[in-house]
């Protein structure tokens, strides 16, 4: 029998009103409005550093409350110059030809870049079970023991234990998956279940990566045919 996954890669953004107080001068000629106003700022470079800087401006520097982190003074546009940004290597995982009782995994790399705030966190769901139709489907994985579910990682390596599941390695992702032989069920819509965390780190990120490894494993008595289900990954920024 023949398996297939469709991957769709989503990302959500939230942002949040601000209020701005500005420095106002004004004359018959002109009008400026600005924050503030600096003896000098800007970016310096020699071959072993590299310097950002704000001179002349009151209390210049990073400061963080309980819920409000600021960051005063210009060096800190420069924070600003990568955009959020979220890939997946491949939008296609063909498992190719299932025999029963023999695990088959294949991986995707997803890549995260937020550059500013309190970092970020990834969900994911399925839109249905890997099925040819509703009544004819591979069950999601329940690890070992019947003791994995959509937001609990656990070992999955036995044989005759049949499902479909995934595990996730790499930046962000130890508190939900803690060793490479753990895994568990994506979260199904078709059953009303809420997207469930995968990774989520408190900080800015560049470029750090996220290794997904499925796992689909069927039962002697699994209907021949092709699989398919849709995959959702939504990246939420935290502010």
């Amino acid at each position: 029998m023949t398996s297939k996954i469709i991957f769709l890669l989503s990302i959500l953004l939230i942002s949040f009103p601000a209020t701005v107080l500005a420095q106002r001068f004004s004359s018959p000629s002109y009008l400026i409005n600005w924050g503030n106003f600096n003896l000098t700022s800007g970016s310096k470079t020699s071959p072993n550093y590299r310097l950002t800087d704000t001179v002349g401006q009151n209390a210049p520097g990073y400061s963080e409350g309980d819920s409000l982190a600021v960051k005063a003074g210009f060096q800190y546009i420069y924070d600003t110059f990568d955009y959020l940004n979220f890939t997946i290597d491949k939008l296609l995982i063909d498992f190719g030809t299932l025999e029963s009782g023999i695990g088959v995994t294949d991986t995707n790399l997803l890549t995260v870049t937020t550059p500013s705030g309190r970092g970020y966190q990834i969900t994911a769901h399925e839109d249905h079970a890997l099925w040819q139709n509703p009544n004819v489907f591979i069950p999601d994985t329940t690890c070992n023991d019947n003791n994995c579910d959509v937001n609990h990682a656990a070992i999955w390596n036995q044989s005759n234990k049949y499902g479909f599941g995934f595990n996730a390695q790499g930046d962000g992702t130890l508190s939900y998956f803690p060793a490479s032989n753990l895994f568990r069920p994506f979260a199904n819509l078709d059953q009303s279940q809420n997207p469930a965390v995968i990774a989520s780190e408190n900080t800015p990120v560049r470029n750090h990566q996220i290794i997904i490894t499925y796992k689909v494993l069927v039962s002697p008595d699994q209907s021949a045919g092709d699989y398919q289900t849709y995959i959702t990954y939504t990246l939420t920024p935290n502010y």
